[in-house]
């Protein structure tokens, strides 16, 4: 109570992400760090913030997202901060990097790298406002060593995309990301993702997933992606799980059901 904080705000409906019901109550913020949190806190503030009739709430986390270049060209990405959105997720079939071999080093005004690691410097000196984290894209490696090829990549070549997947681990990445609903993701078969998915269970990375198919394949799509958890040993995470196809409309809760059903099985 002696020391004044540096942001006390005050009045607000506070949502902390436990799940609990909000409550109204004081929030104090010293440096980066939230400092204390009750219904009236005794403290003072170096500035404070009245926020009756409003929500106080932690930063939300847009968990698939392509601002990867655009915020090099706008860090104050207004459109996420301005909807409370602080944390910006990256990667699907491509990612921002690593930019090696058959692809050319990736460039974006001043600022050009090779590797995800690279990227995630780029940021850093660009200046952004939010945080970021980013995937590898099974794309990104695959282009990196078969370039525009529909060749069957030999056992050499899927030894350079686990490389390029460890090394872009080591930099920072979240896990493996797909699209496996068009090349070259669609290349690659179920027992190829396996394989690419070894260094993430050494990491405990995520493999995350554009299924193969959102349609009347919807179903199979699905299973794969269980299929690649269980004999890979990751976790999976299906980046746009629906029902394309209206056909099929309603039947939302079978698919479900298969994600269920396979995590009881894990359970057990």
């Amino acid at each position: 109570a002696e020391t004044p904080c540096d942001l006390l705000i005050r009045g607000g409906r506070i949502v902390d992400g436990s799940g609990n019901p909000w409550f109204t109550g004081d929030l104090a913020i010293t440096g980066t760090r939230i400092t204390a949190v009750g219904r009236s806190l005794n403290i003072a503030g170096k500035k404070t913030i009245d926020a009756t009739g409003l929500v106080v709430a932690p930063g939300f986390i847009d968990i698939h997202s392509h601002s990867d270049t655009l915020l090099l060209e706008d860090g104050r990405a207004e459109s996420k901060i301005r909807q409370g959105v602080t944390l910006e997720v990256f990667g699907e079939g491509p990612s921002a990097g690593p930019s090696k071999g058959q692809l050319r080093p990736a460039k974006f005004g001043p600022h050009e790298w090779t590797t995800l690691g690279g990227y995630f410097d780029a940021i850093d000196k660009a200046g952004v406002s939010i945080n970021v984290a980013s995937y590898v894209g099974l794309d990104q490696v695959w282009q990196c060593v078969m370039g525009g090829s529909f060749a069957r990549p030999n056992a050499a070549q899927f030894a350079a995309m686990r490389t390029l997947i460890d090394e872009a681990l080591t930099d920072g990445a979240f896990g493996l990301s797909s699209q496996l609903a068009m090349p070259p993701g669609s290349l690659a078969t179920t027992d190829d993702i396996v394989l690419l998915c070894e260094p993430l269970k050494k990491r405990g990375g995520l493999f995350s997933t554009h299924n193969r198919n959102e349609g009347l394949g919807v179903f199979e799509a699905v299973k794969e992606a269980i299929a690649v958890g269980e004999k890979a040993g990751v976790a999976v995470d299906v980046i746009h799980l629906k029902i394309a196809d209206r056909k099929l409309w309603g039947q939302m809760p079978a698919v479900v059901k298969l994600i269920d059903d396979a995590r009881r099985e894990l359970a057990a």
